[in-house]
Parts: C-alpha cells; structure tokens; sequence
C-alpha cells in the first residue's frame, strides 16, 4: 500500500516523515532499479509528481556530498537525467540550486559529447585531468561553494531537506503511486535531449 496524505499529516517530526518519504520511495524505485537507467526512467514516468521530484534529486545531493557538480555529470551522464533533476529541483521549490545545477549543465553541454566519448576511455584521475584541461572544474567550481552553501543550511538533511517542506506544502502531490506500471503525471524528458 502506497503513502497517504493521511500519514504525512500524522508526522510530528522531520525524521518520522523522513523516514514514510524514504519508505515510499523504495516502494517506487526498487534498489535494482539504481543501476538500470531505463527501468529508473520508466518508474519515474508512473510515480506521483512529489515522489518524481525527490527521487530525481536524490543523486545530485549524493554527489554533492561525495563530490561535486562536475563529477555529479560524469556519474550521471544521461540528458534525460538531467533534465528530470532539473525538474525536481524546481518542482520542489529548491529554485536557487535548480539555477547552479541548470549553470553547471550549461558548463558541460557543449562538450558532453566528448565526455562520453572520455568516459569510455579514460578512469578516475585521468577524468579529473580532462575536467581541468579543458576549465570545465574551474568553470563549475563557485557552482560548487554556492551548491554546498545550499546543502549546509540544512545540515541534517542536505537537499533532501526540500523534501520535508514540499511534503508538507503539497501532500497530496505525494501520494497515489500505487504500481510503477500505472499512470504518469508529465513524460519523460525527451530521449534525444
């Protein structure tokens, strides 16, 4: 049985309705789900459009924890990703990090071809060696202090702290989810994106 709006009423605390958000998430994108882009992509197009949001946003505040916005691309690097972070970030009102993470793309785009191209060649350092040569990282990096400036307001929860309020403000938005094979509130990202 899916979340209800019911559940994040009765949530006192932001770790209770954390922990239902989390919970809930699973429940529509399966850890399996992780490694396999289409199958992500598709579970995306069914879920309701706060779930959509959040488990967009997910990665980039894993990769602002663990990297930055440079290494976010090379990590995720699929435009329809980006373009349903894109989404999410502004779905869920987090409009100032949608702007560093639509500047950081801007950055890339015109070489993200060549990034693919660099990331079937090439490995960890010799990535970051390409990042620098061509100003990528130096490009993204006050992206990256204004992004993790971001992240420290709500140092218990990083970017996922959006996920807190938007649930609040918009419960209804998270809810109805009911089988990854139904419905859909907006499509996909085009595929040739």
């Amino acid at each position: 049985m899916g979340l209800t709006t019911k559940q994040i009423a009765a949530a006192e605390t932001n770790e209770a309705l954390f922990r239902l958000l989390l919970e809930e998430l699973a429940r529509l994108f399966p850890p399996s789900f992780s490694e396999n882009t289409a199958a992500f992509l598709a579970a995306l197009r069914t879920a309701p459009q706060g779930m959509r949001a959040m488990s967009a946003i997910y990665e980039l505040d894993v990769s602002m924890a663990l990297d930055d916005l440079a290494w976010h691309f090379v990590n995720h690097h699929d435009a329809r990703l980006y373009e349903e972070t894109r989404l999410g970030l502004h779905e869920l009102e987090a409009h100032e990090a949608a702007v560093l993470f639509e500047k950081a793309y801007a950055i890339t785009a015109p070489r993200w071809d060549e990034l693919g191209t660099v990331l079937q060649k090439l490995q960890g350092g010799e990535i970051h060696g390409w990042l620098d040569s061509t100003g990528i990282q130096q490009q993204i990096d006050p992206l990256n202090r204004e992004m993790w400036r971001l992240k420290n307001q709500n140092r218990e929860y990083g970017l996922i702290g959006y996920w807190l309020s938007y649930a609040r403000s918009h419960p209804e938005r998270c809810v109805g989810g009911e089988s990854p094979t139904k419905g859909g509130n907006r499509p996909l990202p085009d595929e040739a994106k």
